[in-house]
């Protein structure tokens, strides 16, 4: 074998080693780094229901809109729960959908909770509505 062959064996065994350690790694990385994500998201959430159950105040609210409607991601649809709740705060109206505390940092639904929630929160139910008392306008049906 001459040192050419040996030159392109060694090159093909390299480039079939790094092909391998390319196609573990980036899947891995890019998984590692979806679920870091998710992680942080979720202790956003963790954190802004935990402050909202130490200070934010509650009131009495009216539904005004209970339905659900869907979303088409990729091939498929996911429904998701619409609560349009009204709520007056030292004389001032407001509305909101903010169904749960949080939700804007992340929001997971299971198949068929969006009907339940809306079982929950039928139109011209009286619910209790939590308010930020620093903010009226951000509230939530649910802490």
């Amino acid at each position: 074998m001459g040192i050419w062959e040996w030159i392109i064996t060694g090159f093909g065994l390299l480039t079939g080693i790094a092909g391998v350690i390319c196609s573990v790694t980036i899947p891995i990385l890019v998984i590692g780094g979806i679920g870091f994500y998710l992680y942080k998201r979720n202790q956003q959430s963790l954190g802004y229901r935990q402050i909202a159950q130490q200070t934010w105040l509650n009131t009495t609210g009216t539904v005004l809109m209970s339905t659900t409607q869907s979303k088409r991601i990729g091939r498929s649809y996911q429904i998701h729960p619409v609560v349009i709740y009204q709520y007056i705060v030292n004389g001032q109206s407001y509305q909101s959908q903010t169904i749960k505390a949080g939700e804007q940092f992340l929001n997971v639904r299971v198949m068929g909770q969006a009907q339940a929630t809306v079982a929950r929160y039928p139109i011209g139910a009286s619910v209790a509505v939590y308010y930020n008392p620093s903010n009226p306008s951000e509230s939530a049906l649910e802490i």
